[in-house]
Parts: C-alpha cells; sequence; structure tokens
C-alpha cells in the first residue's frame, strides 16, 4: 500500500467514527420528525396521559342542536372543558379551538363530540348567539359535587379544583378519562394525538 493511500484512509478514520456514533441519533431525529414512525408510540403524545385511566358515570348530555337531540358521555370519545356558571370570551374561544380540532380529524370527526361541564347555578350558560355559533355542543350542568360525583377525578393534583384550570380532557367512549391537555396546548398537537389514538382504537 503506498504511503499516499495509507494517509489518505488514516483521514477517512475520524470520520467514519464520529458517523458511527451520530448515525443513530440522526436517524432517530428523522424517524421522529418526517415520517409517521412515532404515530403509534403513545409515549410520543402532546396530553399527559391519566395512567389509570379514571371511570366516569354516565351523563345524559343537553345539545345545543335542540331538546329533540339524544347523547350521553359514553359511546364516543369526548373533548370535554370544564366552565364556572357562563361562558366568557375566553370559553368560547376554547370552543371554537376545539371545534376546529374536531373538523380537522376529517374522517374520524364523527367518531368525537364536544362536550361542556357547566358548574353553577346559572340554568343557560350560553348566550343565544353562542348557542348558534356552536350548533351541536353537548353541555352538562351541575350545581355540586353531589350531582356531579365525578367531578374530582378531573383534579391532577390532590385539593386543586379542576373547573380553575383551564385544562381540555379526553374521555374515551367506555367512560374512562384518559388524557389531559394543558390550557397552552397548541391544538396541532391535539390534532395529533387524537388521530393517532383513532387509528388505532376500534372503540367508538
Amino acid at each position: 500500500m503506498t504511503t499516499e493511500k495509507t494517509n489518505r484512509l488514516k483521514q477517512l478514520v475520524v470520520p467514519a467514527v464520529i458517523l458511527i456514533f451520530t448515525a443513530p441519533m440522526l436517524i432517530s431525529w428523522w424517524l421522529l420528525n418526517y415520517t409517521d414512525y412515532s404515530e403509534g408510540n403513545i409515549a410520543a403524545s402532546h396530553g399527559d396521559l391519566i395512567s389509570p385511566p379514571l371511570p366516569l358515570h354516565n351523563l345524559s348530555l343537553v345539545s345545543t342542536s335542540g331538546p329533540d337531540v339524544q347523547a350521553n358521555l359514553h359511546g364516543k370519545w369526548s373533548l370535554i372543558y370544564l366552565i364556572e356558571d357562563k361562558c366568557d370570551e375566553e370559553c368560547a374561544d376554547v370552543l371554537y379551538k376545539i371545534r376546529q380540532i374536531r373538523l380537522a380529524t376529517g374522517k374520524y370527526s364523527p367518531r368525537i363530540q364536544r362536550v361542556l361541564l357547566v358548574r353553577g347555578e346559572n340554568g343557560t350558560p350560553l348566550s343565544q348567539k353562542q348557542n348558534e355559533f356552536f350548533t351541536g355542543q353537548l353541555l352538562f350542568l351541575y350545581k355540586d359535587i353531589v350531582e356531579f360525583p365525578s367531578l374530582e377525578k378531573f383534579a391532577l393534583i390532590e385539593g386543586e379544583d379542576p373547573v380553575q384550570k383551564k385544562r381540555l380532557y379526553l374521555v374515551d367512549p367506555l367512560g374512562n378519562l384518559m388524557m389531559s391537555f394543558p390550557a397552552a396546548t397548541e391544538p396541532s398537537g391535539i390534532i395529533k394525538d387524537l388521530k393517532r389514538l383513532l387509528r388505532y382504537s376500534r372503540i367508538g
């Protein structure tokens, strides 16, 4: 072997060693960001998993579409938001986001329902304009823990009031509270989580 070839091989040793050690990380990064490799991996979720899932009471839900529309908490995937008494501007923004998230799931959207849990004395939490704008929005009104004993299960930390946390929750068709999304979660992340779950789930 000539001296020139020997020197050339020596020059290639260092880049080859670097490539050997960095290739797995680069491949993993590419798979996670530019392919569907992580679609079946629940650990890649944007929400917080609730483990074990917490069973909720089945609820009869009221629809803004009219009194003739019958719905229950169990039976579909439910995106749930909790408020106190009246739906203010912040609440309306969240309801709009939930509606758009459901629509963005495309073919999976019929399997998802939008649920607003309302604590308070007011029997009309949505204004007439909101009722018209959020057609199909489902509501459950209650006054206290006696009327809705499942409320405490929405508290991720003992003693907290979940109504004040502004989280978005996901309940499966069997009525299990299984995931929560902090208020700051980007809609795109929630959409990815929903599509991933619905792609592999055969319930609801």
